[in-house]
């Protein structure tokens, strides 16, 4: 009966461990006006959770530990100010874009997520007491917004993140049934990830997509555009920690949003 009974909690130990990776939150970028006119005011808005586009608010803990920027269609690295308000949530975001061309939205963290038995804290486990399970919380959110007309190709560059979902055309350019193509970038290599897709409508349950595919011989994964509208693509990858005694593993996430007119 000890025995059994020693299984069964190693068991909900190890599966309560596991889901934590396999679900954890995904970060995205929500632009009210993917394409403005130049002058325009836009405001950028945080996704957190599972559910696209809206689901829970980031804690202000974690929105702290956040830093966001714009690429100008020229590659000019634009920071913008991001402030948590309250306990969770983000102050909106608002910036003008003055100049026509293709802007990359890019939004940042990097984060230790240890949880004890007293909660979870936004430290590596060799900081903390009683700890159940760390991970590393690195996420890398984009969104494409083009002025006026497309031009500019910043958008396709990598920007030195362990990984990132890197669209090798313009959404602006493909149409409702065509494809987008897009690499997943590993530490600067593109590599066989699964890449997941959806669409703003699409559905109101968690961890749900339109579309699932991973990339052909060429590392190029084609995400089918079934809709027009907002829509969400991600990739994710779960790697041991390099140092066990500050983590067990380093979850990697990526996010690129944008809209097809």
């Amino acid at each position: 009966m000890k025995k059994g009974f020693l299984i069964v909690v190693w068991f909900i130990v190890i599966s309560g461990f596991v889901s934590t990776y396999v679900y954890a939150h995904s970060l995205w970028l929500i632009v009210n006006d993917y394409n403005p006119s130049v002058g325009q005011e836009i405001v950028i808005e945080i996704g957190w959770g599972h559910k696209f586009p809206v689901d829970d608010q980031p804690p202000a803990k974690m929105v702290e530990k956040m830093t966001l920027f714009l690429l100008d269609p020229h590659g000019n690295k634009i920071p913008l100010s991001i402030k948590p308000q309250g306990k969770k949530g983000v102050k909106p975001i608002k910036v003008k874009l003055n100049e026509k061309g293709t802007y990359l939205v890019v939004l940042v963290i990097k984060t230790f997520i240890s949880k004890t038995i007293e909660g979870y804290f936004y430290k590596p486990k060799n900081e903390l007491k009683n700890v159940l399970k760390s991970f590393l919380y690195q996420s890398v959110a984009k969104a494409i917004i083009n002025v006026n007309t497309p031009n500019g190709n910043f958008y396709k560059k990598w920007l030195g993140y362990p990984l990132e979902i890197i669209p090798l055309k313009n959404p602006a350019n493909i149409k409702e049934g065509e494809f987008l193509p897009v690499y997943s970038f590993l530490n600067g290599k593109p590599t066989r990830t699964w890449i997941y897709a959806t669409y703003a409508g699409f559905s109101n349950l968690e961890n749900t997509f339109a579309w699932a595919t991973k990339p052909d011989k060429n590392m190029i994964a084609k995400v089918k555009i079934l809709k027009k509208g907002i829509w969400f693509v991600k990739t994710k990858v779960l790697l041991p920690y390099k140092d066990p005694h500050k983590a067990d593993n380093c979850k990697l996430i990526s996010t690129l949003t944008f809209e097809i007119k």
